[in-house]
């Protein structure tokens, strides 16, 4: 009896894949799961596309569906898993379309989890190996941009100036490479000086890094717990005296800490904020060109 129902079982899953792989073709299967992926459904887009793979393994479209599952991932933030998609494309297939594409977004994904090192490398290798490439362009732009992610703004200026005169890239590459150049002027507060003047005065440090409500804080903090220490030593009431210096040399010590902190973020801040203006400005986005394939596309915003 339990063997009848296991055969069972295998008919109508083998006739259920026969009936829907002749029932929906490829292409409409595929559609519709591009479909989900431009709603930003991701997850339920890897699994249409998985169904593809599995009714249909050895059409052309496998591969297709095997990208897309890939840039899923990225386009979900799951990064490993989208590194691991490409790569195995990559290497499976590297002098087809689709393994071109594939090691062109393995950087794209490097670059996404902000190993900006490991990226620009599989950039240059990609141009290295595929010379002709209509992707080469947007590759040094991205290799220009893991520079400068890193503060190296002469390789990234240098880099983006790369670009030859009749790349459509060439305007914004050198927009980008004006705009490298000017990485050095971003405004920064120094960490040691901020610490120094808090050491000085509690608050003077956060007072330097504009953090007016941190130093005012600090200031009555610290004041405080000094004057009560010095009016206990005054009266000799050494005890208290000593549990209130240990106390304010914990507020003390954390009020120069805060400034030197406050200052790091400070300088982080800022050339986030540089940098995300220029990538705004210039920006490389990754489209269908619908047939399968991708497109780099670059916008420029006035």
């Amino acid at each position: 009896m339990r063997n009848r129902f296991v055969l069972l079982l295998f008919l109508m899953l083998f006739c259920g894949r026969a009936v829907v792989a002749e029932e929906i073709p490829a292409q409409k299967m595929i559609s519709f799961a591009d479909s989900l992926f431009e709603k930003g459904d991701y997850y339920r887009a890897i699994t249409e596309y998985e169904r593809v793979i599995f009714f249909y393994p050895d059409h052309p479209l496998a591969l297709t569906a095997r990208f897309r599952i890939a840039h899923c991932y990225l386009k979900g933030d799951r990064l490993d898993q989208a590194i691991d998609r490409f790569r195995a494309l990559s290497m499976e297939l590297p002098q087809e379309e689709v393994g071109r594409r594939a090691y062109f977004m393995l950087g794209e994904a490097y670059y996404q989890k902000r190993e900006y090192s490991r990226a620009a490398d599989i950039f240059e290798t990609y141009i290295e190996t595929y010379p002709g490439d209509e992707r080469i362009d947007a590759a040094r732009i991205k290799i220009g941009w893991s520079h400068l992610r890193q503060g190296q703004w002469r390789q990234a200026a240098e880099e983006f100036q790369k670009l030859p005169p009749d790349s459509p890239l060439h305007a914004p590459a050198e927009g980008l490479a004006e705009g490298s150049e000017k990485y050095p002027g971003i405004p920064t507060k120094s960490p040691a000086l901020a610490g120094g003047l808090s050491a000085v005065l509690p608050g003077a440090g956060q007072l330097y890094i504009n953090r007016p409500g941190d130093a005012v804080v600090s200031f009555l903090l610290n004041g405080a717990f000094i004057w009560a220490t010095v009016e206990a030593f005054h009266h000799d009431n050494n005890v208290t005296g000593g549990i209130l210096l240990f106390f304010e040399s914990g507020w003390y010590l954390g009020n120069i800490y805060n400034a030197v902190n406050g200052a790091n973020k400070y300088n982080r801040r800022t050339e986030q904020q540089f940098l995300d203006g220029l990538q705004d400005k210039y920006r490389v986005s990754y489209l269908y060109d619908g047939h399968g394939g991708s497109m780099v596309a670059f916008t420029m915003r006035f």
